[in-house]
């Protein structure tokens, strides 16, 4: 591996797109202090769960030896920008600003 962070954080994207690239990818737009921002763009399997493509870079960076977190998201139309912090204390998790409630109707008895 080597590179430490930045190293696994671009072995981590380049799985990230081999897996997701039909739907989503990824791709590095800046290195910060103890973290990274990564923009996602694509067309989403919005029945996978839009955040869980996030949270899945963050999986494939901890299996290469790095605990990350997503501390931030800002979605812009056709995607997001996600900053990714190395877990520890101060840093909080990210919450989707949307709601998804699928309703099962059903007509007749009950």
């Amino acid at each position: 591996m080597g590179g430490g962070l930045r190293g696994a954080v671009e072995e981590a994207v380049e799985e990230f797109n081999r897996h997701h690239g039909a739907e989503a990818s990824a791709r590095v737009v800046e290195w910060l202090e103890d973290g990274f921002r990564v923009e996602f763009t694509g067309s989403f399997c919005l029945a996978c769960g839009f955040y869980d493509y996030f949270d899945d870079l963050a999986l494939m960076v901890r299996e290469r030896g790095y605990e990350v977190e997503v501390a931030g998201v800002e979605e812009f139309e056709g995607g997001a920008l996600v900053e990714y912090r190395l877990a520890g204390e101060g840093v909080s998790r990210a919450r989707p600003q949307r709601l998804v409630l699928i309703f099962d109707w059903q007509r007749g008895e009950r």
